[in-house]
């Protein structure tokens, strides 16, 4: 029975030994059993992982750190000397604080960890920052119960060897993960399969024009060519239909030849598609709005400033509290406990919604024009202490703080500023004309009214402009009558 099986199962076993050895398999990609692999992760920097990572990385590097005194209700005085800021401003040797950061911040959107060492001078004190790569990581240590919950971080050395730091050694920085209180989670892990399908697009474009070159038609013919008549052929055919001079022009064939086209598959079209759908999932994993990588046509200014404003306040600003966390609760005690580190606020001011606050609180008395040029970064004004109320002035009518002498020359200074462009408006027209245009828009005398004048003297001088204005009078005849 034996020698009978062998027999027929000889022959099948010669023809399965002949075949052809099957096809590499495909490239190892970010998906499957080999997800965990940071090293892996690491090299997904590329494509739309690359463009999303560096535009988040390069805002959060450049946004300035601030160390501030802490005081009961949040920051007080800003510090600009103190030796944690010269620490973050040059980490290292090698790195500037930009660069140190930049790196941190790629190293937690690739993998979800990020990790410094902290490296101390003889008295103690933190000497250098390094950072450290996700990839050489080995394990995080548990410690033995939750009050050492961190036993520390093992590390792959330099020579291969395993070195372990201990907690206070290593600044953490981590993307929280839901399963693990130990280990981040890289935003990448929730969209694998598009990052997946984005590198095999790719992999299949280049491998397309680079080994799958097709003509656009077949010759053919019944007849066997030798090797000289083929050649004669094709330069012939080259010669009558190459080039623009020689489009649409009719051709003879001898030889038994026809012309065949080659059509193109149609998912060579698909992929296009393919490729705007992997775009929209990795982008949206990291909070990218695509109009933020210049991939939305037709952006007017203010799409492209709520744009700005939807990236800064959604995607940066969380990333900057993360690293503010990490470094208030683990190198701040280092230097006391009177300290506190804050970013910039990331996200740009609506200017035209600010100036509309501005003029509201402006109008009801609530803000006075220094408090609002204080705002600003402008040096005060002499006449901007008093609360400024719906364009008549400030003050009240029993103000003894406002002088008389100081709001007059105003007046003066004012009219000669505005008169010539409000005449030239209202030249020619009716009293009940300029007086029916003024109570529509009361805003027009406004620029000829004092900040300091009391009530009273900007309600008189409102009628006096508006008769001005009706009599058609120059501005010398204007000053003549202030004078009066």
């Amino acid at each position: 029975m034996t020698n009978w099986l062998s027999r027929i199962a000889r022959p099948l076993l010669r023809r399965r030994l002949d075949l052809p050895p099957a096809p590499a398999g495909p490239p190892p990609f970010l998906g499957g059993s080999g997800l965990a692999g940071r090293a892996r992760q690491l090299r997904a920097y590329q494509g739309w992982v690359f463009a999303a990572v560096n535009v988040i990385s390069h805002r959060v590097a450049g946004m300035p750190l601030r160390l501030y005194a802490r005081a009961p209700q949040g920051p007080g005085p800003e510090l600009t000397r103190h030796p944690l800021l010269d620490l973050l401003a040059r980490p290292n040797p090698v790195l500037t604080g930009r660069q140190f950061r930049f790196t941190l911040a790629t190293h937690l959107e690739l993998t979800g960890m990020a990790f410094a060492l902290v490296a101390d001078n003889a008295l103690g004190r933190p000497a250098e920052l390094w950072p450290l790569s996700p990839a050489d990581l080995i394990e995080i240590v548990p410690g033995p119960d939750t009050r050492q919950p961190l036993g520390g971080f093992r590390f792959q050395g330099p020579d291969g060897a395993a070195v372990t730091y201990a907690p206070h050694e290593i600044l953490y920085f981590r993307h929280p993960s839901p399963w693990s209180l130990l280990y981040g989670a890289s935003p990448l892990e929730a969209m694998a399969h598009a990052f997946d399908i984005d590198l095999a697009v790719r992999v299949y474009q280049r491998n397309f024009f680079r080994n799958s070159a097709r003509p656009e038609v077949v010759l053919m013919t019944d007849q066997r060519l030798t090797e000289d008549e083929a050649r004669r052929l094709l330069t012939r055919w080259n010669q009558k239909h190459q080039g623009l001079a020689h489009v649409f022009e009719p051709t003879l064939l001898d030889a038994g030849l026809k012309v065949q086209p080659l059509a193109y598959s149609a998912k060579d079209f698909e992929f296009a598609s393919l490729a705007g759908w992997t775009q929209d999932n990795i982008l949206a994993a990291y909070g990218v709005p695509a109009g933020k990588l210049g991939l939305v046509k037709d952006v007017n200014r203010a799409n492209a400033q709520g744009i700005d404003v939807t990236f800064n306040a959604e995607c940066v600003r969380p990333r900057l509290e993360l690293i503010e966390d990490v470094l208030g609760a683990f190198l701040l005690p280092r230097y006391g406990r009177d300290l506190l580190l804050r970013h910039d606020n990331p996200v740009p001011a609506d200017r035209a919604q600010n100036h509309r606050e501005a003029m509201d609180l402006l109008d009801r008395g609530a803000l006075t024009i220094n408090e609002h040029r204080a705002g600003l970064g402008r040096p005060p004004v002499a006449w901007g202490d008093s609360p400024w109320r719906s364009g008549l002035g400030s003050g009240s009518d029993d103000d003894p703080g406002a002088s008389e002498a100081a709001w007059k020359e105003q007046t003066v200074a004012l009219v000669r500023r505005h008169w010539p462009g409000l005449g030239a408006r209202f030249a020619g027209w009716s009293r009940a004309k300029v007086a029916a245009a003024l109570e529509r828009e009361p805003w027009l005398l406004a620029p000829l009214l004092p900040a300091q004048a009391p009530p009273a003297e900007a309600r008189r001088l409102q009628a006096w402009f508006t008769s001005a204005l009706a009599d058609d009078r120059n501005i010398e005849q204007v000053l003549e009558g202030l004078r009066a």
